[in-house]
């Protein structure tokens, strides 16, 4: 009982810490926002999430429950903020307790909570956390959000990212503080009304089913970063949009793919025979006379300097880890850089549809 008074008097004064450093925080730095305007800046948003982390630790299935939490903020005015949330434990690769001892989370705002900070519009809010309390696992989770801001570099149509700066305290008094960075992932419904669309709930598909010029950009993209963790047989991260009269096959999850290279990553049962390592790229998309490549192919040659700048621009990105992530890149552009020479090759790489 004694330790449990000392611990939560610790967190009180760390969070009270937190209040009074609030003031010297420039409100200016995307902690105000209007509805909609999370994921519309680069910068890094830094908040306390406040939860009973040993609980959360201990909820591995699809069904846990949503757990009461505040995420502590600078607000608009450069006050400090309290804005109550559930957060629930989510995924399914990385939620096994042998893969990862945090495990990711999903928060859950009140929607008549977080106006006028940078949280205003959003309600339910996928945050991809550190796997591991080791820096290697925060460099995986920088380079997983590099992966989806070079598919944003390519097309609207993907899921925008915003780099979070938390600090967890944990209310059942077990754990000391923690602050490390993550992520947070555009909705998948927020997505559809930003490209004019709606989610479908599918089971599958054939690849062919979307729109050609789409999934070309899709196909190269995955064999860009090295990744294969994915389907559209059973939609295996990918989230299907109707846009008009086109469908679009939206992937997110990259931390299987080469440009990760997370410890736990390596090649599946169908895959081992053709590679040893994730790094060894291996291309999935079907063959499929409608897509036409050579505009696909001038849109990422058109995109290198922004996509090369991507990874210097990657806030704690460690020096080693973004010259690997640019080498990694660089190899699949010496690859396009005959066009003619790459659109032979992916018609022998490619599988039936």
């Amino acid at each position: 009982m004694i330790r449990k008074i000392h611990m939560k008097r610790t967190v009180f004064g760390f969070v009270t810490a937190l209040y009074l450093c609030a003031v010297c925080v420039s409100a200016a730095e995307a902690q105000a926002g209007q509805p909609g305007e999370l994921f519309l800046s680069d910068s890094v948003v830094a908040f306390t999430l406040m939860a009973d982390l040993k609980a959360l630790e201990g909820d591995r299935s699809q069904e846990s429950e949503e757990r009461p939490g505040t995420v502590l903020l600078v607000g608009p005015a450069g006050d400090s903020v309290q804005l109550p949330v559930e957060v629930k434990t989510r995924g399914r690769y990385r939620l096994q307790r042998n893969i990862c001892s945090f495990p990711p989370l999903r928060l859950n705002f009140q929607e008549s909570e977080p106006k006028g900070t940078v949280f205003d519009g959003q309600d339910k809010l996928k945050l991809v956390t550190h796997c591991h309390d080791r820096n290697s696992f925060m460099q995986n989770v920088l380079e997983e959000y590099l992966a989806y801001r070079i598919y944003n570099q390519l097309t609207d149509s993907s899921f925008r990212v915003r780099l979070v700066d938390i600090t967890y305290i944990d209310t059942s008094g077990e754990s000391e503080p923690l602050r490390r960075m993550g992520f947070l992932l555009e909705d998948a419904d927020a997505l559809a009304e930003r490209v004019g669309g709606m989610k479908l709930e599918i089971p599958g598909a054939r690849a062919t089913a979307f729109e050609p010029q789409q999934m070309g950009t899709m196909f190269l993209f995955q064999y860009m970063i090295g990744n294969i963790d994915w389907s559209t047989a059973n939609t295996q991260n990918l989230e299907v949009l109707r846009v008009e009269m086109d469908h679009f096959a939206i992937p997110y999850d990259f931390d299987w793919s080469g440009l990760v290279d997370a410890p736990y990553a390596g090649p599946s049962a169908l895959t081992e025979r053709l590679h040893e390592s994730v790094r060894e790229r291996l291309y999935q998309g079907v063959c499929w006379g409608a897509i036409d490549f050579r505009p696909i192919l001038s849109l990422f040659q058109e995109k290198r300097g922004a996509i090369m700048a991507a990874v210097k621009n990657v806030p704690g990105l460690s020096e080693s880890n973004s010259r690997q992530a640019s080498e990694y890149l660089e190899e699949f552009y010496d690859f396009i850089e005959d066009p003619d020479r790459a659109i032979r090759t992916l018609g022998r790489l490619c599988s039936g549809g």
